[in-house]
């Protein structure tokens, strides 16, 4: 079985949960539970309309599958990883919620093996793929944010 970045958020999303249950942390402050909750919110919409957008153009969502179409509307205009920057918008809020900062370790590793075993291939095969037109999406649009 393949790994891919939802697995990856899914392991460190528990370990995140599991250090909250296993620790004693001070709760956490109305106000930051809130932003924590706003984070999470925006990562699901970052994460959900990409996707959708990828549906819509029928083109390979899942990593390193075949791309037809290069998706560059809606928040693909100012990131090229808007599912991305959701999981680790997700991470984040996750973080502040759980109000414990040995989990700010999970969202590190999250992003590193975002972008070691992903972002960085992905631009590769997109380049092939779509040549001159993804190198100037690529000079126009940040990777992150």
């Amino acid at each position: 079985m393949k790994f891919y970045p939802p697995h990856y958020l899914l392991v460190l999303s528990l370990c995140m949960l599991a250090t909250w249950f296993f620790t004693e942390t001070p709760t956490q402050t109305l106000p930051l539970n809130l932003v924590g909750l706003f984070l999470i919110g925006l990562g699901f919409l970052l994460a959900f309309n990409s996707i959708s957008k990828f549906l819509k153009a029928k083109t390979g969502v899942v990593p390193f599958s075949e791309s037809t179409t290069l998706i560059t509307e809606g928040f693909y205009k100012y990131t090229r990883n808007p599912m991305y920057v959701g999981m680790n918008s997700f991470l984040l809020g996750l973080l502040i919620i759980l109000n414990n900062p040995l989990n700010f370790i999970f969202l590190i590793v999250f992003f590193f093996i975002v972008r070691n075993m992903f972002v960085i291939k992905e631009e590769v095969q997109m380049e092939e793929t779509f040549g001159e037109e993804y190198l100037i999406y690529k000079d126009k649009v940040r990777r992150w944010l």
